[in-house]
């Protein structure tokens, strides 16, 4: 043997050795396949998961889930690294935020941030396609005292309609989260299902959609099966938690089967979006998760 063939197997070799290497840790840290065809595409955190962003994707593929979300994921530095594993493994992106309104500083209620948040939600779009998430969210901002529930969301449906065409030509959905402001956030301006249905249809656009929070509106509203049908042609997008505390379902009040049995027969098919602080170890709550779906 020459020595470039010397040092071309050499090379091989130990390439080979370190790809085995790789492939032994991450099948280690795989979560057992637990959610084999699940019928509601339930979105995973990924920090649930240990490793490299690349790697935690591979997780949640060999767990069975196909979705994950965690909404900084648009400020990833391999993001480009992480929209072709997902394209390999068939997992979605779920919706990405940050910066496009807030809860408590400005938001889009106020046209005087309008130009501001043209250019946040240019941002979200651009990191969107990045990572490949069909997804941005905005946030209404904080309610203003001095000014009428009318002007204010008419201010935001004008904030729709100015980035209707941006989302259009990227082929991608803005969606308006709706907050409680009985536990969690105090002041924040867009609170119940009924004004985000509103607020879609003041904008009149199919990329401008609400986020219906299944916590949140438990906590704002209760009826979350009956409002769920009814505002579902309003609704682009789903987050869940249980209630009281924010966790994982079987925490708390809220009858998780039943839920995810009304969405999936409104014949929503998109993502519905873990949104809480687990209190088991993530097999469990992954287990509890692929349960919730059979019914």
């Amino acid at each position: 043997m020459d020595r470039r063939a010397f040092f071309s197997a050499g090379m091989g070799a130990a390439a080979m050795t370190a790809c085995t290497a790789r492939g032994i840790v991450a099948a280690e840290q795989a979560a057992p396949p637990v959610a084999t065809g699940l019928r509601t595409r339930i979105a995973v955190a990924p920090q649930w998961f240990k490793g490299s962003h690349v790697e935690q994707i591979e997780q949640i593929a060999a767990a069975g889930f196909s979705a994950f979300e965690t909404l900084g994921c648009g400020g990833w530095e391999d993001k480009e690294a992480v929209r072709q594993r997902c394209e390999e493994l068939g997992v979605a992106c779920g919706a990405v935020g940050g910066g496009m309104g807030t809860i408590k500083d400005w938001g889009p209620n106020d046209p005087a941030n309008h130009p501001r948040f043209v250019e946040a939600v240019k941002t979200g779009i651009a990191q969107a396609k990045a990572i490949g998430s069909k997804l941005v969210l905005s946030l209404s901002g904080p309610a203003r005292p001095d000014v009428s529930k009318e002007e204010q969301m008419e201010a935001l449906a004008q904030a729709g309609r100015l980035v209707a065409p941006l989302l259009q030509e990227a082929g991608i959905v803005m969606v308006w989260e709706t907050l409680n402001v009985l536990v969690n956030h105090p002041g924040y301006f867009l609170v119940y299902s009924a004004d985000g249905s509103d607020l879609v249809k003041r904008t009149d656009h199919p990329n401008v959609k609400f986020l219906y929070d299944i916590y949140h509106q438990q906590i704002s509203e209760g009826n979350l099966i009956n409002n769920i049908k009814k505002y579902i042609g309003d609704i682009g997008h789903f987050h869940f938690a249980d209630n009281p505390g924010r966790h994982e379902p079987g925490t708390g009040e809220i009858n998780y089967k039943n839920v995810f049995k009304a969405i999936y027969e409104t014949g929503y098919r998109g993502i519905v979006a873990c949104e809480f602080g687990k209190t088991k170890p993530t097999e469990e709550v992954l287990a509890i998760l692929a349960e919730c779906d059979r019914w």
